[in-house]
């Protein structure tokens, strides 16, 4: 499977605090009639670190049953220690995910060497009989993963792609040129789409994708048929929601979005919030710019 295209870290959604699975079928009915490429299950969006392992069970059975054969379905697998995301992945594995996304191990932040880095994925890759993708999100982990890390990891044959959420697109271009030929670099940072496609990225795994995937797969169409006077006004189009629904509101923000735009995105869990009515004003006016 040719991992490429744009793909939203699917939300978990809850009613009262409980998990919603019919909800989540009812987004991926929608999520199925648009042109995305696959979907990454149990990212950070997905609120991974509230849910518990029976939750998280559940959530992939809910997705893998939802996802059809032809899209990519990316689970998150990585834990704080290489025992437990071993363990984790071939979980996934058994319930039919094509690939797993693991994240950098943080709590022990000083301890998180490149050497330890890359022996813990080395030894993830090595025991997986899934692919493995590397996710690099510092604005959460506090580390970043370097390209040179990234560049020697990529020729695992089991290491097939990288979520490279830190919107350094000079790092990104380091990641990409440095890297083996096929090695799958994903943007995980909306606002800097367009430009990562046209350094090579191989697509983007985007929070708002969640709430516009058509406006995501629109940009990357338009790169691919060389309009790239479209593909910049869009890519400014969505910017501000892109940059609405992450770092200014947050899952809050991203679940809003998605209610405004007839997916069910309802409250995160808690301490997580929802934004209050000024916000939900403010989404409206930035979807309506959107689609101008």
């Amino acid at each position: 499977m040719k991992l490429s295209g744009v793909m939203p870290p699917i939300t978990t959604p809850f009613e009262k605090g409980n998990l919603a699975l019919d909800r989540l079928k009812e987004n991926f009915n929608m999520w199925n009639k648009t042109g995305l490429s696959g979907y990454l299950v149990l990212g950070s969006n997905g609120e991974a670190v509230y849910l518990n392992e029976k939750e998280k069970m559940k959530v992939m059975e809910a997705s893998r049953e939802s996802i059809p054969e032809s899209k990519a379905m990316i689970v998150g697998t990585g834990a704080e220690s290489t025992q437990e995301t071993i363990r984790f992945t071939h979980q996934a594995a058994k319930i039919g995910a094509d690939f797993g996304l693991v994240v950098t191990p943080s709590y022990f932040k000083g301890s998180m060497k490149p050497q330890v880095l890359y022996d813990h994925f080395i030894a993830v890759a090595e025991s997986s009989r899934i692919g493995i993708l590397l996710y690099n999100v510092p604005q959460f982990t506090g580390i970043n993963l370097d390209a040179e890390v990234v560049a020697k990891l990529s020729f695992h044959p089991n290491i097939v792609g990288i979520k490279d959420s830190s919107g350094n697109i000079g790092q990104l271009n380091d990641i990409i040129h440095l890297s083996s030929k096929g090695f799958a670099v994903f943007v995980g940072s909306a606002p800097v789409f367009f430009p990562a496609l046209c350094i090579g990225a191989a697509g983007g795994i985007l929070a708002v994708a969640n709430a516009a995937p058509e406006e995501c797969v629109r940009i990357l169409g338009l790169y691919h048929q060389g309009k790239m006077a479209e593909a910049t006004a869009s890519q400014n189009r969505l910017t501000p929601l892109a940059k609405a629904v992450t770092v200014k509101y947050g899952i809050g923000g991203l679940k809003m979005a998605m209610d405004l735009t007839g997916y069910f995105g309802g409250n995160p869990r808690l301490p997580l919030k929802r934004p209050g009515k000024e916000v939900e004003e403010e989404l409206k006016k930035l979807l309506a710019q959107m689609k101008k």
